[in-house]
Formats: C-alpha cells, structure tokens, sequence
C-alpha cells in the first residue's frame, strides 16, 4: 500500500505528460478561430490545457497537505480496481491501434470492448452502437466539419 500524497505526485506527473502529448498532437491541427468557429485542434489543445492546469493544481494541493495526505494509505491491488486497470490497458491499446489502423477501425475495435467490460453484453445493441456512433462521427467531424481523422500508418 501507498500513501495519497505518493499516488498524487506520480499522478500529477503522468498528468502534465499525457497533458503536453495532448497539446503536441492537437497543435499538428489548426487552432485558429476562422469564419466557421474554431479551429479543429483548438478543443483537444484546451482539453489538454486543462488537464495540465488540474495537475499542477493537483500538485499544488499535494504540497501544501503533504502531511495530512501522507497518513492516507491507497490500496492498489484491490480486486475492485482490476476493471480500472482492464480499461486503460484497452485505451492504450487503442492509441496505439488508432496510429496502426487509424481512428475507424480503431474505434470499431473499441465501442464493444468497452461495453462488453462494462457489462453490457447484449450483441445486437453493442453492434449497433458501434455502426451507429462510427457513423454519426464520420458525417458530424467529416463531412460536416471538414476534420481528418487519424490514418493508419500503412496508408501514409
């Protein structure tokens, strides 16, 4: 077992990486405002800013209860977080598979997955929320809004 104020500082640390590489990838993306509304990297870069800004916070705060959070001991090997832990093994598979694959095929490997792990078992719906939600953002950030969709790497 780890104490709070260990969990918060290593958290803090993956969130101003995971942060930066959000930011890095978005900038690649035009961020300027033009007639149309902004730019299609201006929200993941903000969303990546934000999360830079909540572990700096996160840090901070660490800082400051360091001793009151020291005493706080976090249970790492619960059996209950075993489905956390399942998660962002199939959201770091899927990153990778997004550059491999690219964004569709990826996602259509994620949809079930991540339904399936949160017990919903039911074929037809999962099929249909996968086709359904592919669909919905292929005409939505596609056609409508104009944006590029990551491609596989095979295709560059």
């Amino acid at each position: 077992m780890k104490n709070m104020a260990v969990c918060n500082y290593i958290i803090s640390l993956l969130g101003l990486l995971i942060s930066a590489c959000i930011m890095n990838a978005a900038s690649e993306f035009p961020l300027e405002f033009s007639v149309n509304g902004p730019g299609p990297g201006f929200w993941p870069f903000s969303l990546g800013a934000a999360l830079g800004v909540a572990a700096v916070i996160l840090f901070v705060y660490t800082f400051l209860h360091k001793e009151d959070l020291s005493q706080t001991r976090v249970a790492l090997t619960l059996p209950a977080n075993r489905r956390v832990y399942l998660m962002m093994g199939v959201i770091t598979i899927y990153c990778v598979l997004i550059n491999l694959l690219g964004f569709y095929p990826a996602s259509a490997v994620l949809i079930p997955i991540v339904m399936y792990f949160m017990d919903y078992h039911d074929k037809k719906v999962i099929a249909l929320t996968t086709v359904c939600t592919i669909i919905f953002i292929y005409l939505v950030f596609g056609e409508l809004l104009h944006t590029q969709m990551p491609q596989s790497i095979f295709l560059e």
